[in-house]
Protein backbone atom coordinates (compact mmCIF):
# COMPACT_ATOMS: atom_id res chain seq x y z
CA UNK A 1 0.00 0.00 0.00
CA UNK A 2 2.85 2.38 0.81
CA UNK A 3 4.54 1.69 -2.53
CA UNK A 4 1.28 2.18 -4.45
CA UNK A 5 0.62 5.44 -2.60
CA UNK A 6 4.15 6.65 -3.35
CA UNK A 7 3.69 5.86 -7.07
CA UNK A 8 0.26 7.53 -7.10
CA UNK A 9 1.76 10.74 -5.70
CA UNK A 10 4.56 10.62 -8.27
CA UNK A 11 2.08 10.34 -11.14
CA UNK A 12 -0.33 12.97 -9.84
CA UNK A 13 2.27 15.57 -8.89
CA UNK A 14 4.18 14.82 -12.10
CA UNK A 15 1.19 16.10 -14.06
CA UNK A 16 0.43 19.09 -11.83
CA UNK A 17 3.45 21.02 -13.16
CA UNK A 18 1.68 21.25 -16.51
CA UNK A 19 -1.73 21.89 -14.92
CA UNK A 20 -0.28 24.83 -12.94
CA UNK A 21 1.06 26.31 -16.17
CA UNK A 22 -2.38 25.95 -17.76
CA UNK A 23 -4.14 27.58 -14.80
CA UNK A 24 -1.80 30.58 -15.01
CA UNK A 25 -3.19 31.28 -18.49
CA UNK A 26 -6.38 32.60 -16.89
CA UNK A 27 -5.67 33.38 -13.23
CA UNK A 28 -2.89 35.40 -11.50
CA UNK A 29 -0.57 33.24 -9.36
CA UNK A 30 -1.67 33.87 -5.76
CA UNK A 31 -5.36 34.03 -6.63
CA UNK A 32 -4.89 30.87 -8.73
CA UNK A 33 -3.23 29.03 -5.87
CA UNK A 34 -5.98 30.13 -3.44
CA UNK A 35 -8.67 28.95 -5.88
CA UNK A 36 -6.93 25.59 -6.30
CA UNK A 37 -6.80 24.90 -2.58
CA UNK A 38 -10.26 26.38 -2.10
CA UNK A 39 -11.56 23.65 -4.41
CA UNK A 40 -9.54 21.10 -2.42
CA UNK A 41 -11.10 22.31 0.85
CA UNK A 42 -14.58 21.74 -0.58
CA UNK A 43 -13.74 18.15 -1.59
CA UNK A 44 -12.05 17.39 1.73
CA UNK A 45 -14.79 19.08 3.73
CA UNK A 46 -17.53 17.01 2.11
CA UNK A 47 -15.62 13.79 2.82
CA UNK A 48 -14.82 14.78 6.41
CA UNK A 49 -18.46 15.66 7.09
CA UNK A 50 -19.66 12.42 5.52
CA UNK A 51 -17.26 10.35 7.63
CA UNK A 52 -17.80 12.54 10.72
CA UNK A 53 -14.08 13.00 11.20
CA UNK A 54 -13.25 15.31 14.10
CA UNK A 55 -11.23 18.46 13.40
CA UNK A 56 -10.38 18.98 17.04
CA UNK A 57 -6.74 19.22 18.02
CA UNK A 58 -4.78 20.39 21.04
CA UNK A 59 -4.47 24.16 21.29
CA UNK A 60 -0.72 23.76 21.88
CA UNK A 61 -0.35 22.36 18.34
CA UNK A 62 -2.10 25.23 16.58
CA UNK A 63 1.02 27.42 16.37
CA UNK A 64 2.99 24.65 14.65
CA UNK A 65 0.01 23.99 12.37
CA UNK A 66 -0.18 27.66 11.37
CA UNK A 67 3.57 27.90 10.72
CA UNK A 68 3.60 24.70 8.66
CA UNK A 69 0.57 25.95 6.69
CA UNK A 70 2.28 29.25 5.89
CA UNK A 71 5.49 27.49 4.84
CA UNK A 72 3.71 24.93 2.65
CA UNK A 73 1.00 27.00 0.99
CA UNK A 74 2.22 30.60 0.96
CA UNK A 75 5.98 30.20 0.78
CA UNK A 76 6.03 26.95 -1.21
CA UNK A 77 3.00 26.94 -3.50
CA UNK A 78 2.60 30.72 -3.63
CA UNK A 79 6.16 31.15 -4.88
CA UNK A 80 5.89 28.15 -7.22
CA UNK A 81 2.88 29.73 -8.93
CA UNK A 82 4.57 33.12 -9.04
CA UNK A 83 7.89 31.76 -10.35
CA UNK A 84 6.32 29.52 -13.00
CA UNK A 85 4.95 32.62 -14.72
CA UNK A 86 8.46 33.15 -16.05
CA UNK A 87 9.76 29.56 -16.27
CA UNK A 88 8.78 26.44 -18.16
CA UNK A 89 7.43 23.50 -16.15
CA UNK A 90 10.71 21.65 -16.77
CA UNK A 91 12.96 24.46 -15.55
CA UNK A 92 10.70 24.96 -12.54
CA UNK A 93 11.17 21.30 -11.65
CA UNK A 94 14.98 21.72 -11.73
CA UNK A 95 15.02 24.26 -8.95
CA UNK A 96 12.20 22.64 -7.00
CA UNK A 97 14.33 19.48 -7.04
CA UNK A 98 16.32 21.13 -4.23
CA UNK A 99 13.38 20.08 -2.00
CA UNK A 100 14.95 16.73 -0.92
CA UNK A 101 18.26 18.45 -0.18
CA UNK A 102 16.51 21.02 2.01
CA UNK A 103 14.51 18.23 3.66
CA UNK A 104 17.74 16.45 4.59
CA UNK A 105 19.15 19.70 5.98
CA UNK A 106 16.08 20.56 8.08
CA UNK A 107 15.81 16.96 9.29
CA UNK A 108 19.34 17.17 10.63
CA UNK A 109 18.35 20.07 12.89
CA UNK A 110 14.77 19.21 13.82
CA UNK A 111 14.42 15.41 13.95
CA UNK A 112 16.72 13.78 16.49
CA UNK A 113 17.36 10.06 16.64
CA UNK A 114 17.08 9.04 12.99
CA UNK A 115 20.30 8.47 11.02
CA UNK A 116 21.37 10.20 7.84
CA UNK A 117 24.24 8.50 6.03
CA UNK A 118 26.69 9.86 3.51
CA UNK A 119 25.24 7.60 0.81
CA UNK A 120 21.88 9.36 1.24
CA UNK A 121 23.50 12.75 0.68
CA UNK A 122 25.33 11.45 -2.40
CA UNK A 123 22.12 9.88 -3.69
CA UNK A 124 20.20 13.13 -3.30
CA UNK A 125 22.96 15.04 -5.09
CA UNK A 126 23.00 12.48 -7.90
CA UNK A 127 19.23 12.70 -8.27
CA UNK A 128 19.43 16.49 -8.53
CA UNK A 129 22.14 16.15 -11.19
CA UNK A 130 19.82 13.89 -13.16
CA UNK A 131 17.03 16.50 -13.11
CA UNK A 132 19.54 19.08 -14.32
CA UNK A 133 20.61 16.82 -17.21
CA UNK A 134 17.03 16.10 -18.31
CA UNK A 135 16.02 19.78 -18.47
CA UNK A 136 19.40 21.29 -19.37
CA UNK A 137 18.24 22.50 -22.78
CA UNK A 138 15.19 24.29 -21.34
CA UNK A 139 17.46 25.92 -18.79
CA UNK A 140 19.92 27.16 -21.42
CA UNK A 141 17.29 28.82 -23.63
CA UNK A 142 16.09 30.99 -20.71
CA UNK A 143 19.46 32.84 -20.92
CA UNK A 144 18.92 33.70 -17.24
CA UNK A 145 17.18 37.01 -17.83
CA UNK A 146 16.31 39.10 -14.76
CA UNK A 147 12.78 37.68 -14.44
CA UNK A 148 14.16 34.15 -14.83
CA UNK A 149 16.62 34.76 -12.00
CA UNK A 150 13.79 36.07 -9.81
CA UNK A 151 11.67 33.06 -10.76
CA UNK A 152 14.42 30.56 -9.90
CA UNK A 153 15.04 32.32 -6.58
CA UNK A 154 11.33 32.15 -5.76
CA UNK A 155 11.13 28.43 -6.59
CA UNK A 156 14.21 27.63 -4.50
CA UNK A 157 12.90 29.57 -1.48
CA UNK A 158 9.57 27.81 -1.95
CA UNK A 159 11.30 24.42 -1.92
CA UNK A 160 13.09 25.33 1.32
CA UNK A 161 9.81 26.40 2.92
CA UNK A 162 7.91 23.30 1.82
CA UNK A 163 10.69 21.05 3.07
CA UNK A 164 10.70 22.73 6.49
CA UNK A 165 6.91 22.36 6.68
CA UNK A 166 7.18 18.62 6.01
CA UNK A 167 9.80 18.18 8.73
CA UNK A 168 7.75 20.16 11.28
CA UNK A 169 4.68 18.05 10.51
CA UNK A 170 6.73 14.87 10.93
CA UNK A 171 8.09 16.03 14.28
CA UNK A 172 5.08 17.72 15.91
CA UNK A 173 1.85 16.69 14.15
CA UNK A 174 2.29 12.93 13.78
CA UNK A 175 -0.73 12.11 15.93
CA UNK A 176 -3.14 14.43 14.13
CA UNK A 177 -5.50 12.66 11.71
CA UNK A 178 -4.03 13.06 8.22
CA UNK A 179 -7.34 14.28 6.74
CA UNK A 180 -7.89 16.80 9.53
CA UNK A 181 -4.30 17.97 9.13
CA UNK A 182 -4.68 18.48 5.38
CA UNK A 183 -7.99 20.33 5.78
CA UNK A 184 -6.85 22.68 8.57
CA UNK A 185 -3.53 23.43 6.87
CA UNK A 186 -5.27 24.24 3.59
CA UNK A 187 -7.83 26.43 5.35
CA UNK A 188 -5.09 28.61 6.82
CA UNK A 189 -3.11 28.52 3.57
CA UNK A 190 -6.08 29.58 1.44
CA UNK A 191 -6.86 32.50 3.75
CA UNK A 192 -3.26 33.77 3.47
CA UNK A 193 -3.01 33.21 -0.30
CA UNK A 194 -6.36 34.91 -0.94
CA UNK A 195 -5.39 37.92 1.15
CA UNK A 196 -2.09 38.31 -0.71
CA UNK A 197 -3.84 37.86 -4.06
CA UNK A 198 -6.56 40.43 -3.34
CA UNK A 199 -3.97 42.99 -2.20
CA UNK A 200 -1.33 42.47 -4.90
CA UNK A 201 -3.18 41.18 -7.98
CA UNK A 202 -5.86 42.45 -10.35
CA UNK A 203 -9.10 40.46 -10.20
CA UNK A 204 -9.99 41.68 -13.70
CA UNK A 205 -7.13 39.53 -15.02
CA UNK A 206 -9.09 36.37 -14.20
CA UNK A 207 -10.37 34.76 -17.40
CA UNK A 208 -11.89 31.34 -16.85
CA UNK A 209 -12.37 29.07 -19.84
CA UNK A 210 -12.89 25.33 -20.12
CA UNK A 211 -9.15 24.58 -20.22
CA UNK A 212 -8.31 26.69 -17.16
CA UNK A 213 -11.37 25.48 -15.21
CA UNK A 214 -10.53 21.80 -15.77
CA UNK A 215 -6.94 22.48 -14.66
CA UNK A 216 -8.19 24.10 -11.43
CA UNK A 217 -10.57 21.22 -10.69
CA UNK A 218 -7.83 18.66 -11.31
CA UNK A 219 -5.31 20.58 -9.20
CA UNK A 220 -7.79 21.05 -6.36
CA UNK A 221 -9.52 17.67 -6.32
CA UNK A 222 -6.80 15.21 -7.30
CA UNK A 223 -3.54 17.17 -6.97
CA UNK A 224 -4.41 18.64 -3.57
CA UNK A 225 -7.36 17.12 -1.64
CA UNK A 226 -6.59 13.50 -2.50
CA UNK A 227 -2.81 13.83 -2.87
CA UNK A 228 -2.15 15.67 0.40
CA UNK A 229 -4.34 13.28 2.38
CA UNK A 230 -2.24 10.39 1.04
CA UNK A 231 0.98 12.38 1.48
CA UNK A 232 0.46 12.96 5.21
CA UNK A 233 -0.67 9.37 5.70
CA UNK A 234 2.53 8.18 4.04
CA UNK A 235 4.63 10.65 6.03
CA UNK A 236 3.61 8.76 9.19
CA UNK A 237 5.00 5.55 7.69
CA UNK A 238 8.37 6.76 6.37
CA UNK A 239 11.01 9.49 6.75
CA UNK A 240 10.70 13.00 5.26
CA UNK A 241 13.87 12.45 3.19
CA UNK A 242 12.55 9.25 1.61
CA UNK A 243 9.18 10.82 0.87
CA UNK A 244 10.82 13.91 -0.65
CA UNK A 245 12.27 11.67 -3.37
CA UNK A 246 8.89 12.05 -5.08
CA UNK A 247 10.24 15.38 -6.31
CA UNK A 248 12.88 13.54 -8.38
CA UNK A 249 10.34 11.26 -10.04
CA UNK A 250 7.65 13.79 -10.92
CA UNK A 251 9.71 15.43 -13.72
CA UNK A 252 10.23 11.98 -15.25
CA UNK A 253 6.46 11.49 -15.25
CA UNK A 254 6.05 14.82 -17.04
CA UNK A 255 8.65 13.87 -19.67
CA UNK A 256 7.07 10.44 -20.27
CA UNK A 257 3.65 12.10 -20.50
CA UNK A 258 4.97 14.44 -23.19
CA UNK A 259 6.24 11.38 -25.08
CA UNK A 260 2.96 9.45 -25.02
CA UNK A 261 0.47 12.32 -25.38
CA UNK A 262 2.35 14.84 -27.51
CA UNK A 263 4.89 12.72 -29.35
CA UNK A 264 7.84 14.55 -27.78
CA UNK A 265 11.01 12.67 -28.71
CA UNK A 266 13.08 11.29 -25.85
CA UNK A 267 16.68 12.28 -26.52
CA UNK A 268 19.68 10.27 -25.37
CA UNK A 269 20.46 13.04 -22.88
CA UNK A 270 16.96 12.74 -21.40
CA UNK A 271 17.23 8.95 -21.11
CA UNK A 272 20.69 9.29 -19.53
CA UNK A 273 19.36 11.90 -17.10
CA UNK A 274 16.52 9.56 -16.08
CA UNK A 275 19.05 6.79 -15.45
CA UNK A 276 21.07 9.17 -13.25
CA UNK A 277 17.94 10.12 -11.29
CA UNK A 278 17.00 6.51 -10.60
CA UNK A 279 20.61 5.73 -9.67
CA UNK A 280 20.54 8.56 -7.14
CA UNK A 281 17.26 7.34 -5.67
CA UNK A 282 18.62 3.80 -5.40
CA UNK A 283 21.82 5.01 -3.74
CA UNK A 284 19.93 7.12 -1.21
CA UNK A 285 17.88 4.11 -0.13
CA UNK A 286 20.70 1.55 0.06
CA UNK A 287 21.83 0.45 3.48
CA UNK A 288 25.31 -0.54 2.33
CA UNK A 289 27.53 0.59 -0.56
CA UNK A 290 30.67 -1.58 -0.78
CA UNK A 291 33.01 0.83 -2.54
CA UNK A 292 32.16 3.60 -0.05
CA UNK A 293 32.34 1.18 2.89
CA UNK A 294 29.21 2.71 4.40
CA UNK A 295 26.87 0.88 6.73
CA UNK A 296 24.94 1.36 9.94
CA UNK A 297 28.00 0.55 12.01
CA UNK A 298 29.92 3.58 10.76
CA UNK A 299 28.88 6.27 13.27
CA UNK A 300 31.45 8.77 12.03
CA UNK A 301 29.56 9.05 8.76
CA UNK A 302 26.11 9.44 10.30
CA UNK A 303 24.28 12.59 11.27
CA UNK A 304 20.83 13.09 12.72
CA UNK A 305 18.07 13.03 10.14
Amino acid sequence: MQILTFLFLCIVWGTTWIAIKVSLEGIPPFLGASLRFGVAIVFLGIYILGKRISLRMRASLFTVLAISAFLMYVLDYGLIYWGEQYLSAGVTSIFFATFPLFTALWSKFFIPGAKFQLNKLLGLALGFAGIFIVFYHQLVITQFSFVVVLGTLAITIGAAGGALSTVLVKKHLQKVNHLSLSFLQMLIGVACLLLIGLVSEDISQIHLNRRVTLAIIYLGGVGSALAFAFYYWLLKKTTPVTLSLIIYITPIVAVIGDYFFYGQVLSLRTIFGMAVIFSGIAMSQMEYIPFLKLNRSAPALQVDE
